[in-house]
C-alpha cells in the first residue's frame, strides 16, 4: 500500500466521477495511457478490479465503490489539514462543518452555535441540513465533520461511531388557536381526518409516524401536506389548522411562549435516542472538540 500516493486517489476519485478514462484524463490534465496505466497499477497494488470496463466508458465495482469512498475521505482530510494550517498561520482558530438531520437541527445545537459564537467569535462553522442518506453520504465522503440527529435509523453501520447527547419524546404539536387546542382525552381517529404535515417518502422518520397510524388501525392521513423543511412546517403549523408529530421541544420557543401547543393526545409514550454521528476512526480536531463541550453542556440543560 505504500505505492500508493494522495495523486492516486486523486485519479481513482476522478475517474469514477466522470465514468471514463478520457474525461477524467482531461479534468487531471494527463493522457489518457497515463490515466489507464495509473488506474492499473492501483488495481495491481490493491488485488482487484476497481472498474468494470464498458464500451462507453467504466462503472465502479463493489470493491471500487468501497475504494473511491476511503479515498475520497483521504482527500477530503488532507484538504482540511491544509486549510487548517492557513487559519493557524492567519491567526484563525480552525472551522467546523456540521451535518444536522431535520430533527436535530432543534435541542441543543441552536445554543451551542450561539455560545461558538460568543467564545469564539474567529471559529468558521458552516451548518448543512438534510435526510438521513444525505448527510451520511456526505459524512463517509469527508465532507462533513459530524452530524447529528436520531441515532436509529435503519440497521447498524460498522463505517460509523455514535455518541448520545439526548433523549427526546414526540408528540402531536399545533397553533395555539387550533380548534383541537385545549381539548383532552384525544385520540388520532379524531384528528384522523383534519389537516397534518407528515415526512416525505424517502425520510426515515416516515416510517415511524406511519407507525403510530397503524397502531390505531389507521392509514397515513390523506389530507396532509409532505415537507423536510422544518422552518416551512413551522410557518405552516402557526398560520393554519395542521399538526405535525414532533418532538417535545422542536420549536422551543414557539413552545415555551405558548404559539404552538402540545395536543392531548392518547399515545404510547415514544421516546428515542439523539446524538452525533462520526466516521469511524475519524480524529476529532480542537474545534470539534470544543463545539462537542458546548453540545454536551447544552444537552444537559434540556434533560435537566
Amino acid at each position: 500500500m505504500s505505492r500508493l500516493s494522495m495523486r492516486h486517489f486523486q485519479f481513482v476519485s476522478m475517474v469514477a466521477e466522470q465514468g471514463n478514462i478520457l474525461g477524467a484524463a482531461r479534468k487531471l490534465n494527463l493522457t489518457q495511457p497515463a490515466v489507464s496505466r495509473a488506474i492499473r497499477d492501483i488495481e495491481s497494488v490493491v488485488g482487484t478490479a476497481l472498474f468494470r470496463r464498458k464500451a462507453r466508458g467504466v462503472t465502479l465495482t463493489p470493491a471500487g465503490e468501497l475504494f473511491v469512498m476511503r479515498a475520497r475521505a483521504a482527500l477530503s482530510e488532507m484538504n482540511r489539514a491544509c486549510l487548517d494550517i492557513e487559519d493557524l498561520a492567519r491567526g484563525q482558530a480552525g472551522r467546523l462543518v456540521i451535518g444536522s438531520l431535520p430533527n436535530g437541527a432543534s435541542g441543543p445545537l441552536p445554543r451551542a452555535l450561539v455560545r461558538a459564537r460568543q467564545e469564539r467569535p474567529s471559529l468558521r462553522i458552516s451548518v448543512f441540513e438534510g435526510l438521513y442518506h444525505q448527510m451520511i453520504s456526505s459524512l463517509r465522503a469527508g465532507e462533513l465533520d459530524v452530524v447529528i440527529g436520531r441515532l436509529r435509523q435503519g440497521p447498524s453501520d460498522k463505517s460509523l461511531t455514535t455518541q448520545l447527547l439526548y433523549r427526546q419524546r414526540w408528540v402531536v404539536l399545533a397553533g395555539a388557536g387550533h380548534p383541537f387546542a385545549g381539548r383532552s382525552n384525544l385520540r388520532l381517529a379524531d384528528l384522523h381526518g383534519e389537516q397534518w404535515i407528515t415526512p416525505v417518502p424517502s425520510a426515515h422518520i416516515r416510517a415511524m409516524i406511519e407507525g403510530f397510524f397503524l397502531r390505531e388501525g389507521l392509514s397515513l392521513p390523506e389530507n396532509a401536506i409532505e415537507m423536510s423543511a422544518l422552518g416551512i412546517c413551522r410557518s405552516i403549523l402557526l398560520d393554519s389548522d395542521a399538526m405535525m408529530f414532533l418532538p417535545r421541544g422542536t420549536f422551543r420557543h414557539d413552545e415555551q411562549n405558548g404559539d404552538l401547543v402540545e395536543l392531548d393526545v392518547a399515545l404510547d409514550p415514544f421516546v428515542e435516542d439523539v446524538g452525533l454521528f462520526w466516521r469511524k476512526g475519524h480524529h476529532r480536531s480542537p474545534a470539534e472538540q470544543f463545539f462537542l463541550g458546548l453540545l454536551e453542556e447544552a444537552a444537559a440543560d434540556i434533560r435537566s
